[in-house]
């Protein structure tokens, strides 16, 4: 309760001045915007209507990084979709509704509500609509800044836990009782510092809990899917129209550091070509990952490590983004936390080498936004393939996961895959057909089909204990674990009954669920400050919770409604002005002007 009473001490203090007449700034050049933000989707047309690619399929990214991209948007050759979504970007830029300033310093609050209703007829299904897509009932982002160089920024807000929003009899998304109340807040933080140098280059360096993703997919990159939550990291970001880089540092859990080293580079506008290089070793601050130029797997740490359960999981990812056309992008994604060159496999079957499995993904796909009058219809096409054990080394603790908890009594623990939330083991396919005119209205179809094996779902942690608060596995909870091979803490090697074959399995391993899905959703805005949406899906499971013959079918409804208050205001300042400009000129010309 403390936090709650603080929380709503914090948000009435910053409240109190934002009603007071003074100068206005637009937002600082050193806001990130979180994976989820609208304003992926709004480059992408405007990239996709001028046939390039740029460098906003991975976040998070910051203000000034998208000022430099609209630079090379030429906004007389766009549709008047396109238009639209250019001067939406300006929009948002210079929006000073509910701020207070001084000099150059800025507080601001962007206040909302939202009101969400679920049901859902299948308990043993998992959501479509899961925890990361339900809002909060009440959302306070909380910002201040200095100018261009300095952005501090919390989410504050009153919301159902994690345990709740996943809980099958949860039906509306406000905190009723003490144990559906989310306390571990704000999930969205950080400090963020940094400098254009020019209009086109400049860095940032940032401290942030904010998700981060590399490669845009609809079924989440398989490289770094913006779905690890809460995880506190550090890192510097270089940015250029022809090249970028990144550094960064992510602490997934108490002694499991991920330290990532990525890298974009672009050729003629058209392609884009990424890499990103991590490690994540069990045991404390290395320094020798914080160079920032260093090839990684050079150090060959898991040598280094001592044999009490210490080492270290390896990860390697290749991205590939091109305009081939207008209204067109392409994209292929390959991720690798293992690979074994034939000179390592011998006959020894004593050697655990010998059983070290392959460990790999790749991911493809296309996607189309087209024009039409004021929308855009979005066509995307995508699939991948994991390896069983791609994220999956010989320890949970140094598999690529994140596992958390919370605070309330009776909370499970999540698993939170470094890729895509199916994780390993796993084959999908999604298609999606939406049309959308941005703050008036959106229809659309989703189908997905997943082949997921036994190595897909988080049992493969709770089955041996591994969970938020347990990180030191005994002997005996390792000799269950799913890695075909064990090292116990006398140096000593075991393998793993059932998976001592391992090495050779194929996705989807045991038995396969096999998902087809399909969901159709819509929202409509009566005004700029109000907008209703809603999603019916239904889901067909054949060996549900790979039971053989187990079928399942699910039906779940969502309807919300969502409040923003800082449109409020300028609605009613500009409602009239924007009705007779409209009756003179018509919409077009008002797009244009």
């Amino acid at each position: 309760m403390k936090r709650i009473f603080f929380a709503a001490l914090l948000a009435c203090a910053l409240a109190a001045p934002f009603f007071a007449k003074g100068q206005k700034l637009p937002r600082g050049g050193q806001t990130l915007f979180e994976p989820r933000h609208w304003i992926y989707d709004a480059l992408q047309i405007l990239e996709e209507e001028c046939a390039i690619v740029q460098f906003s399929d991975q976040a998070p990214i910051t203000l000034n990084q998208v000022r430099a991209m609209l630079l090379e948007i030429d906004e007389e050759k766009l549709s008047e979709a396109g238009k639209i979504q250019y001067n939406r970007i300006l929009d948002y830029f210079t929006e000073t509704n509910f701020e207070a300033c001084a000099s150059v310093f800025q507080a601001r609050i962007e206040p909302e509500a939202n009101l969400e209703f679920y049901v859902k007829t299948n308990k043993n299904v998992p959501w479509m609509y899961d925890r990361y897509e339900k809002r909060p009932f009440l959302y306070l982002p909380v910002t201040l800044g200095a100018g261009d160089w300095v952005t501090l920024f919390a989410d504050i807000s009153v919301s159902i836990n994690k345990t709740a929003k996943e809980d099958p009899d949860t039906f509306f998304n406000i905190p009723h009782s003490e144990p559906t109340f989310d306390v571990n807040l704000p999930h969205n933080a950080y400090g963020s510092f940094g400098y254009a140098i020019t209009d086109t280059v400049g860095f940032n360096i940032r401290v942030s809990n904010i998700p981060e993703a590399f490669g845009r997919a609809d079924t989440g990159s398989i490289l770094q899917s913006g779905r690890i939550m809460d995880a506190t990291s550090a890192a510097i970001s270089i940015y250029s129209p022809i090249a970028q880089y990144t550094g960064s540092l992510t602490q997934l859990n108490t002694k499991r550091y991920l330290y990532a080293h990525k890298v974009d580079a672009r050729i003629a506008k058209k392609v884009q070509i990424s890499f990103m290089e991590a490690a994540l070793p069990y045991g404390n601050l290395d320094l020798r990952f914080f160079n920032p130029m260093m090839f990684l797997h050079n150090y060959t740490s898991w040598l280094d490590y001592t044999p009490d359960g210490s080492d270290v999981g390896s990860y390697l990812g290749i991205k590939l983004n091109a305009a081939p056309m207008k209204c067109l992008r392409f994209f292929a994604l390959w991720s690798m936390t293992q690979f074994q060159l034939p000179t390592e496999l011998g006959d020894d079957n004593t050697d655990p080498d010998n059983y070290v499995p392959n460990a790999m993904g790749l991911q493809g796909g296309l996607e189309s936004y087209i024009p039409i009058k004021r929308g855009h219809l979005h066509l995307d096409i995508d699939g991948y393939y994991a390896n069983p054990y791609l994220y999956i080394n010989s320890s949970p603790n140094w598999s690529m996961v994140k596992t958390s908890g919370e605070s309330n009594s009776g909370s499970s623990d999540f698993y939170e895959w470094l890729g895509t939330k199916y994780g390993p083991d796993t084959a999908a396919a999604s298609f999606r057909a939406e049309y959308e005119v941005p703050e008036k209205w959106s229809a659309g179809f989703k189908y997905l089909f997943l082949a997921r094996g036994e190595f897909s779902d988080s049992g493969i942690f709770t089955k041996i204990g591994w969970g938020s608060r347990i990180f030191d596995l005994s002997d005996e909870a390792l000799s269950g674990w799913v890695y075909p091979y064990i090292t116990a803490s006398d140096g000593s090697t075991r393998f793993s009954g059932r998976y001592k074959n391992g090495r050779h399995f194929a996705a989807p391993t045991g038995i396969p669920e096999w998902v087809n899905a399909i969901a159709v959703y819509g929202s409509f805005w009566p005004a700029r400050w109000l907008k209703l949406a809603g999603q019916a899906s239904l889901a067909f499971v054949s060996n549900s919770g790979h039971v053989e013959g187990n079928n399942d079918i699910s039906f779940e409804c969502v309807l919300g409604a969502q409040v923003k208050f800082t449109k409020l205001k300028k609605e009613n300042k500009n409602n009239k002005a924007v009705e007779a400009a409209e009756e003179k000129h018509g919409d077009t010309e008002i797009v244009e002007k």
